[in-house]
């Protein structure tokens, strides 16, 4: 039993329909099959727990109604068209409270909505304040196929619930790196590209001190798994306005914007050296490395690649005088000038 329900659950989070709002389409099932058999009541019911839940209804104004004697339990149970001809002359449902107060139903006839899997999820149930003297095959038959309809409609649900989280999982991973989870390349440059022209930018690129011989020594799991605490050190110590990237292999980028760029850039390579530079315990292994930040300034987002090729120009600045620290770019292209 417990199995059952596991796997009715299973389905119906598949499905995403339990308190859902509305839709015309579930509506439409429910209207025509009041209409068809000419009963006033019609409800389109799922299991969830200990209740029924409703997705569509006409007539009824019920939203939920618990599981313990309803007539759709044994609609489920069977899984086949279930007729109760008199509520009142059955003692399995002459106590329901849909009997015994308003609305005083006294004609049930369900049909189970079941799967491609065979799962029972509820049912396309139509009910009258009159008995019955039963149901005909062929309105069974009815009843059945618009249960199945409504089952074909919650499968083309799920296949689009299924196309849209692989589109999204195609549009995440083309922009983000799939080992970090931070940003990549292309997505650093659309970002960029969604800012105002005129808008000042530092561009901070970072190269990570020491990470080769990590590698080398421990092996490319451990270096993996040494980029992940970097990527969450990075997340940590970052405004919430700055947008840290992958670029590759040990190397990230840093994007700021907003006044006073050269002042707030230095703030956070100080802060980014300060946290990359603390002990990495990785998997049993302790590891210690820096890293080096090279920092360019342009008056446009337009100008990123520039600024990233100025700033990666002054990150060999900043590995040349001993690593672990920053170099802006202006002071690297003035200390290559006094040199020349």
């Amino acid at each position: 039993m417990q199995i059952e329900e596991t796997s009715r659950a299973d389905v119906l989070r598949r499905y995403a329909i339990i308190n859902t709002p509305p839709e015309p389409n579930f509506d439409r099932i429910t209207r025509m099959a009041a209409g068809i058999f000419g009963f006033p009541f019609c409800a389109l019911a799922f299991v969830d727990g200990d209740r029924f839940w409703f997705k569509s209804t006409q007539g009824l104004q019920a939203t939920e109604m618990w599981r313990d004697r309803a007539f759709c339990q044994e609609t489920i149970r069977r899984q086949t068209v279930f007729v109760v001809p008199d509520a009142l002359a059955d003692p399995q449902f002459s106590n329901a409270p849909v009997v015994s107060a308003a609305p005083h139903v006294r004609f049930y006839a369900g049909a189970p909505l079941i799967t491609p899997s065979g799962t029972c999820i509820g049912s396309l149930c139509v009910l009258d304040t009159q008995r019955q003297d039963g149901l005909s095959a062929d309105r069974q038959f009815i009843l059945t196929d618009l249960a199945a309809t409504v089952v074909e409609l919650l499968e083309a649900r799920a296949r689009q619930i299924a196309l849209v989280a692989t589109t999204q999982e195609i549009a995440y991973l083309a922009t983000h790196d799939p080992l970090t989870g931070l940003p990549n390349r292309r997505h650093l440059t659309d970002l960029v590209g969604t800012m105002k022209a005129g808008e000042a930018i530092a561009a901070l690129y970072l190269d990570l001190d020491g990470f080769k011989s990590v590698n080398d020594r421990f092996g490319h799991a451990i270096g993996d798994a040494l980029l992940q605490q970097v990527a969450a050190r990075l997340r940590q110590v970052l405004p919430p306005d700055a947008t840290a990237a992958r670029l590759g292999g040990d190397e990230f980028a840093v994007i700021l914007g907003g006044p006073d760029l050269m002042k707030k850039a230095a703030i956070v390579a100080q802060g980014v050296i300060a946290m990359l530079g603390q002990t990495y315990h990785v998997e049993g292994c302790e590891a210690d490395i820096g890293v080096s930040i090279g920092i360019a300034l342009a008056d446009d987002p337009d100008r990123l690649n520039t600024s990233l090729r100025l700033s990666d120009i002054a990150l060999y600045s900043a590995k040349s005088q001993g690593r672990g620290c920053y170099r802006f770019a202006h002071d690297a292209a003035a200390a290559i000038r006094k040199t020349a």
